[in-house]
């Protein structure tokens, strides 16, 4: 079992730099009790089972102010070590890979920005559960990663990976594979059998299958806020969520902009008594298929769509369908609850928002409760996600994509594209001043009650029920979309 509670830094295993914390395995703001003899005799029977007492004891606390989803209650790194990513090198001490290669609830911290050239993708695997990418803290143009050497030794070119993890939280972190798009099966980023992820701010791009892919069993996922542009042809698409799975699953996509990939926008194809929900997403220039749902597993894809913009593009087809059901194998029917959405295209073509075909699919009420609390209208939905999806700062290939989707009744532009293109300059630049080690600015730290000095990131000084550590950074994620940064 992992020891939430010491305070060394034994149960932190991998080359990585850190700093050791006293941590508490209940949430803030809550007062300890002393154990009782059943409450004693509880935690000896939890130090014999293979879940983390802080996880069992936590799941009723956000990912982070704001979060939403089936992925909402992802813990990540909380209560763990404070790691430091301070080079951009593709492994050894102080890189992004020491990090996530090691075990135990930990945070990693970018002292660094700029492009990390991964020589193979980095990979959460389920002895490194419990953990916490936040990009928002890198300074200068933040991070970049990619995967852009040729090896045909390679298993894969996909930069990062979460496959059979628990409890992981990514944000503001860009993911570009830079490959000839005859390598197949390359993804920008992949989710596979792990469950409490919560995936927000992601830029993906220049995949030659998809820019994101919810492979196997994967469940409790929030995929939120996020970019996912320019598929590399003949294979662009922009996001699978139903890849295979062997169970329900329960799926939140939501806030995000799908931006000029051929088709997958997205594919779902799910068992009965899954949950999937589709939210307040803006959807421009797919080619051929917008949203396909089948139905290839006992039950049939249970699916809501609901306050989604579908926008045509120059590569948009004459007519397309956008909430369109695929009967290929199908094995049973779907239910799809669609509400609020809209579509729009030039007078020269059409997007038809039900295909003919699937309307006798449609129900009237979602299949499940929405696991969205505060659902926008469609047209609100896409001056949103226009102006707050993908990594921050944005960089110039994901401003380029959001200026060329153009007003909401105006022709956009965008194209479909075979070869990836120039890496965006990411600039590095000066960290924040954090002398004490704590993952927090030490200019903002009184801000919340903090103590600059002292290494206190999981008290709450506040008492507002968010640690200061929690509280800082989902402060530091507004102020980067804001264009500021700590000294």
């Amino acid at each position: 079992m992992r020891d939430f509670t010491a305070n060394s830094a034994s149960h932190l295993r991998g080359d990585v730099a850190y700093t050791s914390l006293k941590t508490s395995p209940h949430p803030a703001g809550r007062a300890r009790r002393k154990p009782g003899f059943l409450q004693f005799a509880a935690l000896l029977l939890t130090a014999f089972s293979c879940a983390p007492v802080a996880v069992a004891n936590e799941r009723e606390q956000l990912a982070f102010p704001g979060a939403d989803g089936y992925g909402k209650f992802s813990q990540g790194g909380r209560g763990g070590a404070i790691v430091m990513v301070n080079n951009l090198k593709d492994s050894g001490p102080g890189s992004l890979r020491s990090c996530v290669e090691a075990e135990g609830p930990r945070n990693c911290i970018f002292t660094v920005g700029g492009i990390i050239h991964l020589k193979n993708p980095i990979v959460i695997k389920k002895s490194n559960s419990y953990l916490s990418i936040l990009g928002q803290t890198a300074p200068g143009g933040g991070i970049l990663l990619t995967v852009d050497q040729i090896d045909t030794s390679k298993d894969s070119y996909t930069p990062l990976i979460v496959k059979n993890a628990q409890d992981v939280i990514i944000r503001h972190i860009r993911v570009r594979p830079h490959v000839p798009n005859w390598v197949k099966n390359v993804d920008a980023l992949t989710v596979e059998s792990s469950t409490r992820i919560y995936i927000d701010h992601i830029s993906g791009s220049w995949a030659t299958d998809e820019n994101f892919n919810s492979h196997a069993n994967t469940t409790e996922l929030t995929v939120a806020n996020s970019l996912f542009g320019e598929g590399l042809n003949k294979h662009s698409k922009c996001a699978l969520l139903g890849s295979d799975p062997r169970i329900p699953q329960k799926i939140t996509f939501w806030r995000n902009a799908c931006v000029s990939n051929r088709d997958r926008n997205p594919d779902d194809n799910h068992f009965g008594g899954s949950c999937i929900d589709i939210i307040n997403n803006v959807f421009f220039n797919a080619r051929t298929e917008w949203g396909e749902v089948f139905s290839q597993y006992p039950g049939g894809t249970p699916i809501s769509f609901v306050g989604n913009f579908f926008k045509a593009g120059p590569s948009t087809e004459q007519t397309t369908y956008a909430i369109n059901w695929n009967e290929s194998e199908s094995v049973d029917g779907p239910r799809i609850y669609q509400h609020d959405n809209e579509v729009w295209s030039p007078k020269s073509k059409s997007i038809v928002l039900i295909a003919p075909d699937t309307e006798k699919y449609l129900v009237s009420t979602p299949p499940c409760p929405l696991s969205v609390t505060k659902i926008m209208t469609a047209r609100d939905a896409y001056a949103d996600v226009r102006q707050t999806a993908g990594a921050f700062p944005r960089d110039d290939f994901d401003r380029t994509l959001m200026d060329r989707m153009g007003a909401i009744d105006e022709r956009g532009e965008g194209e479909m594209i075979r070869t990836a293109r120039k890496f965006p300059s990411i600039p590095s630049g000066p960290s924040f001043i954090d002398e004490d080690a704590d993952g927090m600015a030490d200019s903002t730290e009184a801000a919340s009650g903090a103590r600059p000095g002292v290494s206190d990131p999981w008290e709450d000084s506040d008492h507002d029920g968010w640690s200061n550590f929690d509280q800082f950074m989902q402060q530091l994620a507004e102020d980067r979309m804001a264009g500021k940064y700590p000294n």
